[in-house]
């Protein structure tokens, strides 16, 4: 008898290592049914209902085992028992019965394991390092005390884990993904990628460590070799969305034809994924591709009617478009489905703003100010708002948060000029952090800001290096790229005229304050298209289709002007090649810079423009000038109807409703 039991015995252990648990569970209930006490095979049956999760007839058996026998091996069982049904105290309390038994690291590890369960990560990690103690080459114990720390976000100590795991085996993959991704979160770029590129070495046959390179290497601005890794992640996996997405932002703005290329490709594979749609309609409307971008968000929402974003993306199409009560629409809709999302808010207070309902935008972005994750930008716009009501002081709080979003704030730091700041008898640097009409307009107060300070130096565009150096012989002014000398305090250009406590009841710097090269001027007029009795007229129509959105005028509205009869017109606009009219000429190929224009101009018994730099160049000069508005122009034109406070020449025609140039061209033509 005791032969055959030893040896269905054998049998039975022989079936179980060899995974056929049918039949090693047959044997051991024939075992148990002739020795019900034998522990051994207790302890084995309840090890096979484990592998069979069958987890009840696990904990039964292995209970029946330990009552027998009091033994560490046993009572650890047990407690993985107890652990699969996730009975998770009872588990930990059975471990610790374990440990009285014997001590070892595998209890120790199975007990940190438990803990974790519980999200007790102190208990975790306790159990976790005494494990290590007894056995300080235990790798899992090592890995999963990284994993604890990084969840508690010490990513220091869970970086000196990952470097101990790394000790002990140094040709894992996946620990040194681990460390560049711990890398990455303390934003040590260089690090994360020189660990990343090591996962690599290790195994080069994941895309994710290639996809993942890439947005390291994009985030360390080394862009080719980021394409490099994204074309390799979609070499290995070639039907990874985010990869082409990825290597399309590469090219946003820089190349949008080219990012529009590898987001076509991701869209032949998957035309439903959300990210990709929207990328991709973001991608079209860089390219001023507005109703392909629509058409793209409008299937996005076929597909998922609660995309918020989508909306919000056709609103910002429209607004490009000028379409201003349809971006309303919009907005609201994406308010709707999402109403903490303040940017949708934000936008729905532009629109409004465009749409001439002043006091409406204001309520809604004065009422996001309570909110902590408020943006800079939508401070700035209800600052810009306030200064179109002419509220200086209150604008002017919120206008010069600019800063804190500029570049040049990271440039200057310390020495950045704030209100609570004297700049009097102070050597300043002034930078322009603004367009090139900008710097014009508010160039104005450098002469009055020279006379307070010790030293004053310019930081400027080249384009307007010489007209300005012209105009201001005793101020200091260099290109942007030029080492400035030493200074104490650096203010934006835009700021001065606050740092002046010069409200606009104080302008009184209307007259010509910029002045033109005498001799340009000369050698301009002798020009045989300036020899005319005609009346000169400059034109400018069109800017940047991005920034000037509602501020350019289609040609075939201006060409009613050109038609006017005894007067010759001359474009301002460096590129256009319009050339179909007798009396109508082009300045392009005159105009290298600012010096250029300025003396040109002076050669015009007129001029009509949008809002842009040639208007406040125009103004500068004093020279006769049409300024032509939409109806919601920039703050600095107020709500004015004919005149402004910054230029005696200039004469203001603005629309009386949104986008109807024709009425105010109509009104030009009177006026001529």
């Amino acid at each position: 008898m005791n032969f055959n039991y030893k040896q269905i015995s054998d049998l039975a252990y022989n079936y179980h290592q060899a995974n056929k648990l049918d039949e090693a569970e047959k044997l051991y209930i024939e075992l148990l049914s002739i020795r019900p006490d034998d522990v051994n095979i207790l302890n084995l049956t309840g090890l096979l209902y484990l592998s069979k999760k069958n987890i009840a007839e696990a904990i039964n058996y292995l209970s029946r085992a330990y009552i027998l026998k009091k033994s560490s091996y046993i009572a650890s069982n047990l407690a993985k028992a107890y652990y699969f049904n996730s009975e998770i105290e009872k588990a930990i309390k059975i471990y610790k019965q374990a440990l009285s038994y014997e001590e070892n690291d595998d209890i120790y590890y199975s007990i940190a394991l438990a803990y974790k369960r519980l999200n007790d990560y102190d208990n975790t990690i306790l159990n976790y390092k005494k494990a290590i103690e007894l056995n300080p080459n235990n790798y899992s114990a090592l890995y999963n005390i990284s994993l604890s720390f990084r969840d508690i976000n010490d990513i220091d100590n869970a970086i000196f884990y990952a470097k101990k795991c790394i000790e002990i085996k140094n040709n894992d993959d996946d620990i040194f993904a681990l460390l560049s991704g711990y890398y990455e979160e303390k934003k040590d770029y260089e690090s994360s990628i020189e660990a990343l590129r090591r996962a690599i070495f290790i195994n080069n046959k994941k895309y994710i460590y290639f996809y993942n390179l890439g947005v390291l290497l994009s985030k360390n601005e080394h862009y080719n070799e980021a394409e490099a890794a994204y074309l390799k992640s979609i070499e290995l996996n070639n039907t990874h969305i985010e990869s082409y997405i990825n290597l399309a932002s590469l090219y946003k703005d820089r190349d949008n034809n080219k990012a529009l290329k590898y987001l076509q490709k991701a869209y032949d594979i998957n035309q439903t994924d959300e990210n990709l749609l929207l990328s991709l309609a973001q991608t079209f409307r860089l390219l001023y591709k507005n109703e392909e971008s629509i058409d793209i968000l409008e299937k996005l929402i076929q597909n998922n009617k609660n995309c918020a974003e989508a909306y919000s993306q056709i609103a910002i199409n429209y607004m490009d478009l000028c379409e201003y009560n349809k971006a309303l629409e919009n907005y609201d809709i994406a308010i709707y489905l999402n109403n903490k999302n303040l940017n949708y808010k934000h936008g729905k207070a532009v629109a409004l703003k465009y749409l001439g309902y002043i006091e409406e935008s204001k309520q809604i972005l004065e009422s996001m100010l309570k909110k902590p994750d408020i943006s800079l930008q939508s401070q700035i716009t209800l600052g810009m708002l306030y200064l179109a009501d002419k509220q200086f002081e209150k604008g002017m709080q919120l206008y010069t948060l600019r800063s804190k979003e500029s570049k040049f704030n990271e440039i200057f730091k310390d020495k950045m000029w704030s209100k609570d700041v004297n700049f009097q008898e102070k050597k300043v640097l002034i930078y322009s952090d603004c367009g090139l009409g900008d710097t014009i307009m508010y160039s104005r107060f450098l002469p009055i800001l020279n006379e307070k300070v010790y030293s004053l130096t310019l930081q400027t565009d080249k384009e307007l290096l010489s007209l300005l150096q012209n105009s201001f012989t005793n101020i200091n002014i260099i290109k942007k790229s030029t080492l400035p000398p030493d200074y104490d305090i650096v203010m934006s250009l835009m700021d001065t005229q606050y740092a002046l406590n010069m409200d606009f009841s104080q302008i009184k710097n209307t007259q010509p304050y910029l002045k033109a090269d005498r001799n340009l001027i000369n050698k301009y007029s002798s020009l045989d298209i300036l020899k005319t009795k005609n009346k000169k007229i400059g034109l400018c129509w069109q800017g940047n289709k991005r920034i000037f959105k509602n501020r350019s005028i289609n040609f075939e509205y201006i060409k009613k002007l050109i038609l006017k009869e005894n007067c010759t017109f001359y474009s301002f606009q460096i590129q256009s090649d319009i050339q179909d009219f007798d009396n109508f000429y082009n300045f392009k190929d005159y105009i290298n810079d600012f010096s250029d224009t300025a003396a040109l101009l002076m050669n015009m018994d007129l001029i009509i423009t949008i809002d842009s730099s040639v208007a406040h160049l125009s103004g500068a000069l004093g020279i006769q000038t049409y300024l032509l508005l939409p109806k919601t122009a920039e703050w600095r034109w107020f709500y004015d109807e004919e005149r402004t406070i910054w230029y005696n020449s200039v004469r203001i025609f603005r629309q009386k409703e949104p986008n109807n140039w024709e009425e105010v061209i109509e009104r030009v033509y009177k006026e001529i």
